[in-house]
């Protein structure tokens, strides 16, 4: 598996007071931009592609979570797929020359799960990736709503047909 391009964003914290910079260093979360469409193979085999230009944070995952394991570390995969499947409520699939939203409204509970399965595949720590998804239930629907409400600019793949279904 090809790992994903990955742009840091700065955080700012020039012309800052000493106080703010302090509350930007401890509670300012990095973004982060795929510079390149990233393919990933799921579980069950479906091969998935997350959009260049998609930026992500990890906030989604709780804070309790991040303490414990950086969102940019070993959760890197999970954390990526969750964001995206966490704003937008699908993934985009490959097949062929095509790409189709897959699982498009499949919803919080279904993502969380996929994630944790996706977690379990990569690492290989159940007890890490279980831990992650019951943080992510138990207080990730509160980002889970925020999103949905959002309006979202769609990102598509670069260089496939897009199938409506």
């Amino acid at each position: 598996m090809e790992m994903p391009k990955l742009q840091p964003f700065a955080i700012k914290t020039k012309k800052f007071s000493f106080y703010s910079k302090l509350c930007r260093l401890l509670f300012r979360k990095r973004q982060w931009q795929l510079i390149a469409d990233w393919h990933y193979v799921l579980p069950n085999q479906r091969t998935i592609i997350i959009p260049k230009g998609f930026v992500f944070d990890g906030s989604s995952y709780p804070a309790i979570v991040w303490w414990l394991f950086s969102p940019t570390g070993l959760l890197l995969i999970p954390v990526i797929l969750h964001d995206f499947c966490f704003q937008y409520n699908y993934l985009w699939a490959v097949q062929g020359n095509q790409a189709f939203k897959f699982k498009q409204g499949n919803g919080f509970f279904k993502w969380s799960a996929l994630i944790r399965q996706v977690g379990i595949q990569r690492n290989e720590l159940r007890f890490i990736d279980y831990f992650t998804w019951l943080m992510g239930v138990c207080f990730g629907w509160i980002n889970w709503l925020s999103f949905q409400r959002r309006e979202k600019q769609e990102l598509v793949p670069d260089g496939l047909i897009i199938k409506h279904k």
